[in-house]
């Protein structure tokens, strides 16, 4: 008998492509109902191919988007090519790895869980040896699972698997091929998850602090501070979420596909590590050091974020609105925090320049898409809603402008400010601000969070010192 290795048996999750089906699948069954977690308690609980099998008559996934393994995928076209019969073994339900084998036009035949088996660890060596009916054959596979196919096989194939097992092989001579495609470590991958860039936004907090004049109060700066760090890793936690829940949206769009769990650099579980453990983390330190009140100012913060994540930021206007209400959000938390009493004059001011980013975010998302017609995956929106976003975006930025003008001229600043004729630069500063953005996202010259922008941008954050001078200056110069 012709003893030359026909039949490779091929893994998918974690080896063929970098993600899981069962997790992706998942949470996007999760995400059209936060409540169908309890279903999938009740499947796991009658087996996992009963909740495979559940999942996959509910949920589609777009195997177009999924990511492929190119090294693993290149060297198996090779050996389709030399006459190998390549066979898609997998733990994944069969209704999935036949749309990746019908996809990949590369597979000669599937292996897959069902209702009845989940196919993995020895459940997939018994399918295959049965398959092969004592020939040999070749295995590629990434994880501990894949060990007694391993052992069985003639030859194996690793994709980032553990380095003990690819000694063993090593050493029966069974190492046909290594591929190590991991770009970055977890840790950093997590890191980056964090999105540090964006706790930025979360200056907001110091607002309260800098209006009232209390920016020399060590106590309330100290306070300040907690309030930046409670928020920050609540924020963070966050998106972990929205990026899980929007893992096949972010794979379609031209910068998001590089972020951690959409480019699979992180994992699904330490996704969910991620969105479990850094709010816990920060309602914990809410809750040692901060106001109670403060705690309840983040806890609304955290499900407001969430319901924009799982269904407010589809509709049209309302995510505007919620986007306006969490950046308002993180300025009174930080006069919560710190004690002091916000003005009614910087809410309204506040909500009309976040309703302005707002608009800004969605503009610059839906500005580059040359067919009206073309929709933001995920959002309310399409191209031919641009204009409408530029036109609301300036009235509301001026309308800002409006407000602080008005303030300048109350009572309530008499009476803090030694001059308080020196605020009007503030109004020149915001009215050249507000346009110099809008005419940049206009121009295309925005491609990023405009917050994000803002903070990189060196005029913007002249902007900003301007903005302090001038505050500064009206409370203490006398002319």
């Amino acid at each position: 008998m012709d003893r030359t290795i026909i039949n490779i048996f091929v893994d998918l999750d974690g080896t063929l492509i970098k993600t899981d089906l069962l997790f992706e699948s998942a949470l996007k069954f999760i995400k059209i109902n936060p409540l169908h977690i309890f279903y999938l308690i009740v499947w796991l609980i009658q087996g996992k191919a009963t909740l495979k099998h559940n999942l996959a008559q509910k949920i589609k996934i777009d195997v177009t988007v999924l990511l492929y393994q190119k090294p693993l995928l290149d060297y198996l076209k090779i050996k389709n090519e030399q006459g190998c019969r390549l066979i898609l073994a997998t733990a994944s339900h069969i209704h999935y790895a036949r749309s990746v084998a019908d996809h990949l036009n590369i597979f000669d035949d599937v292996i897959a869980t069902d209702i009845h088996n989940n196919m993995k660890g020895h459940r997939k060596l018994t399918a295959i040896q049965d398959y092969v009916k004592g020939d040999i054959f070749s295995y590629a596979g990434d994880s501990n699972a894949d060990i007694p196919i391993w052992r069985e096989a003639t030859s194996n194939i690793f994709v980032n698997a553990p380095v003990s097992v690819i000694k063993e092989a090593h050493a029966a001579g069974k190492a046909e091929k290594i591929i190590e495609t991991r770009e970055r470590s977890t840790s950093r991958a997590f890191i980056k998850e964090m999105r540090l860039h964006q706790w930025a936004k979360n200056v907001l907090v110091f607002i309260p602090l800098l209006t009232s004049h209390a920016y020399m109060n060590a106590d309330a700066l100290l306070m300040g501070m907690l309030a930046f760090i409670c928020f920050s890793f609540c924020a963070s936690g966050v998106y972990f979420l929205n990026d899980l829940l929007d893992i096949e949206a972010d794979r379609k769009h031209k910068t998001k596909k590089y972020r951690p769990i959409a480019s699979g650099d992180l994992s699904i579980p330490y996704g969910v590590i991620g969105a479990l453990i850094l709010p816990v983390f920060a309602f914990t330190l809410a809750g040692l050091f901060l106001p109670f009140n403060f705690v309840i100012v983040l806890a609304v913060y955290f499900l407001i974020t969430n319901g924009y994540s799982f269904y407010l930021k589809r509709i049209s206007t309302a995510d505007i609105m919620t986007l306006a209400v969490l950046y308002t959000t993180r300025v009174v938390a930080g006069a919560v925090a710190t004690g002091i009493t916000l003005s009614s004059w910087l809410l309204v001011f506040s909500i009309f320049v976040f309703v302005s980013l707002a608009y800004l975010k969605r503009y610059i998302e839906v500005s580059v898409f040359e067919n009206d017609n073309k929709k933001v995956e995920g959002r309310g929106y399409s191209a031919a809603d641009s204009e409408t976003m530029f036109s609301l975006g300036i009235s509301n930025i001026t309308a800002s402008v409006l407000v602080l003008a008005f303030y300048i001229n109350s009572d309530e600043v008499r009476q803090m400010y030694k001059t308080p004729e020196i605020l009007w630069g503030l109004c020149l500063l915001m009215l050249y601000w507000g346009n110099r953005i809008w005419v940049g996202a206009r121009r295309g010259k925005i491609s990023d969070d405009p917050v994000v922008f803002a903070i990189k941008d060196k005029v913007s954050r002249m902007v900003g010192l301007g903005f302090i001078l001038v505050v500064v200056a009206a409370k203490f110069i006398v002319i």
